[in-house]
Order: C-alpha cells, then structure tokens, then sequence
C-alpha cells in the first residue's frame, strides 16, 4: 500500500507539474535539462495551486461537492496536459525545421604536413586547485543532500501534532467523508446550513479543500497524507526551488550552491527558537498553508523578481509566471494575500526605477490583482 501511495505522491507533486510547467519553460525559452526541468517543476506546481485556486472559490461558495470539485479540476490538469504535450510536438518541429535549412558548416582539415596546434598544458599548480575544488564540491554536495534527506525524512516518521489539526485536518476529513466543501464544523461537527467554512478566510484561501482534492484522488487519509507523505515531498520540492535560487545567484558555481543549501539548512534544523520561526514552521508545520507560502511562494517570488531583474527587455516572460503565483498565494493562506501584493508592490516600484521600464511595471503590478480581489471579497462579505 505505501508504494501505491509514493507512486500517487510522485505524480501528483513532481511529475504532473513538471509536464504542466513545461508549457512555461518554452515560452521563457531555458537552457539546460536540470534548469528546465526544475523550473518546469515549480511553475508547474503554482499552476496547479493556481487552478485550484479558481475552482474552488466559486464551487465553496455555490455549495457543490468534493466530487464535482474533483472532477473539474482533473479535467482542467488533464487539458493543461494536453496542452503541454502538443507544444512540446510543435516546439520539436520547429526545430527540425531549423536544422534542415541551417547550412552546411565545413571545417578545414589540415594540409598534408599540416600539425594541428597542440592544446596548452595548465600548470601544475592550476590542475593540483581543479583538482581540491573538485573534491570539495563533491563533499559539500554530500553533505548538503544528507541534511536535505535528514530534514525531509524526520518530519515523515515522527508525527508532529500541531494544534492546527484540530481544523485543519478536521475539515480535510470532513471533506472526503462526507463529500463537502467545508459544510461541516470542524469544532462541533455539525452541519452549517447558513455558513461556509469556520471562518471567512477559508473560503478565500481553501488549501484544506486542495488538501482534500488531492487525498481523494489518491485515496490516501488527510492525516496520513499532511503528516507523513506531504511534509517529504515538499520539504524536498523547497530546497531544489532554493538551489535555483543559489544557482542564480552565485553564476552557477556549485561549490558556492551547495554551501548555500548548507547554511539554510542549519538556519532551518538549529531555527526552532519559538513555535513561530520559519524553522519550525518549515520543519514541523509545512502542510499548513501559512508555512508554504513563507517556504515556497515568497522564495519563489524572489527567484522571479531575479530573473525579471536580470532579464532586460526580455523580463516579459518571467512575469507573466507572477500571475499564477498571486493565484496561488490566495490559495495557501490569508498571509498570502496580503505578503504577495505588498512584494510585487515593492519590486515593481524598484524595478520601475531601475529600468525605466512604464510598461513591465504596469505589468508586474497588475499580478496584484487577484490577490487584491479575494482581499476584498473577504473585507467586504461579498
């Protein structure tokens, strides 16, 4: 039965959103299979997050079902699938195309007598600090992959209990059981005739009926799968977002990465100073909304503001990606609506600026919206 579960798990957290990304990693045309890939991941990822998003709002709020909730959204997966299959065709033929009319390249042999010029041998200094460096990277990478497995591993097999379960997971249930979008109080457990949700915010951000979405396709129980199998995966899917980070900013230097994933790791593993650190909130509370977006949304915000920032006239297409994150942001927490707007606030003043750019301001502000628009229907009562 586990492996059943790791096999839903991997699809559901790495492979399906890695397939869906790949719709944006050809339109910011990437180099590199790694970097495609990761970036496919976790654009992948905030576009499913984001679907979610706009399904679920609507359906909590017209009191349709876990199944109906479920359905649609499979449907929408299914043609963002679709889609990406076909653009990975297309992207293929024009490159075949290109390939059949680039011209011939000749390159000139050497006459008859002719040496080829002989390569510079380094010095024996150089080769002997390649040679350190090397070893030093592999050590780092070790040692950087061991604390990463140790943190995600920890939270799976030890069960932390949170006071949050009482909600939390208590709505999940509901969900699945009773095939409900949160109709049932999670304090009480009776069923709320007039209301949805305990509070008005989950209707805005409903991560738990996300939560229950993915538990339903996999047939996997919310307290299982919020406890044991999500916390892994997604500490896993965190620190490859934060090595994208690292390896931006440090030109691609692995030695430099892998000491980088190592610093955070001990800010994250020695962090637990009060219930409230990011250390404890990634560590032990990750299937919580408000600690995916400190973990993964507002990170990831800042790796897209890098490359919009180092993009130049071609920043366009790393923002459009903006606006699935503020779709997602709403998702995962209320703290998410309100962090998100105030980021893409700031940057977008800085990179105005910055670039002088009128027209990728507008654009990097008007991410804003939806956030804006569920803060509002949540102040309001719409």
């Amino acid at each position: 039965m586990i492996y059943k579960d790791l096999i839903y798990m991997c699809v559901l957290i790495i492979l399906l959103p890695a397939w869906i990304g790949v719709l944006w990693v050809n339109r910011i045309s990437l180099k590199g299979r790694l970097s495609r890939f990761c970036n496919a991941w976790m654009l992948g990822t905030v576009t499913m997050f984001a679907v979610g998003q706009i399904i679920l709002v609507p359906m909590i709020f017209s009191e349709r079902t876990l199944t109906d909730a479920v359905n649609l959204w499979k449907l929408l997966l299914t043609v963002l699938a679709v889609l990406s299959f076909l653009d990975v065709l297309c992207q293929k033929a024009v490159r075949s195309g290109d390939e059949e009319r680039r011209e011939a390249v000749f390159i000139r042999l050497p006459r008859a007598g002719e040496e080829l010029p002989e390569k510079a041998a380094e010095p024996a200094g150089t080769l002997r600090e390649n040679r350190n460096k090397a070893v030093w990277t592999v050590i780092f990478g070790v040692l950087a992959a061991v604390l990463i497995f140790i943190q995600a591993y920890i939270p799976m097999k030890y069960q932390h209990i949170d006071d949050d379960d009482a909600r939390y997971v208590s709505e999940e249930v509901s969900a699945v059981v009773h095939d409900t979008l949160l109709k049932d109080d999670p304090i009480t457990a009776d069923f709320m005739y007039w209301d949805v949700g305990e509070v008005k915010k989950d209707l805005t951000s409903p991560w738990t009926m996300y939560v229950a979405m993915y538990c339903r396709i996999a047939g996997i129980a919310p307290a299982v799968f919020s406890h044991t199998y999500f916390p892994f995966f997604m500490i896993i899917t965190c620190y490859v977002l934060y090595g994208m980070i690292g390896n931006v900013l440090f030109g691609r230097d692995k030695e430099k990465l892998f000491l980088f994933l190592i610093f955070l790791s001990a800010l994250h593993i020695w962090g637990y100073t009060s219930t409230h650190t990011l250390g404890a909130m990634f560590l032990l509370r990750i299937w919580q909304g408000k600690a995916m977006v400190a973990g993964f949304i507002l990170p990831l915000l800042f790796y897209l503001f890098y490359r919009i920032y180092t993009s130049g006239k071609r920043a366009g297409r790393w923002i459009a990606p903006l606006y699935a994150v503020s779709f997602a942001a709403s998702l995962l927490s209320g703290m998410g609506i309100v962090m998100a707007p105030i980021m893409l606030a700031v940057y977008g003043l800085l990179h105005l600026l910055y670039s002088r750019n009128v027209k990728q301001t507008l654009a990097v502000w008007a991410a804003v919206a939806p956030c804006g628009l569920y803060l509002i229907f949540y102040l309001t009562g719409i």
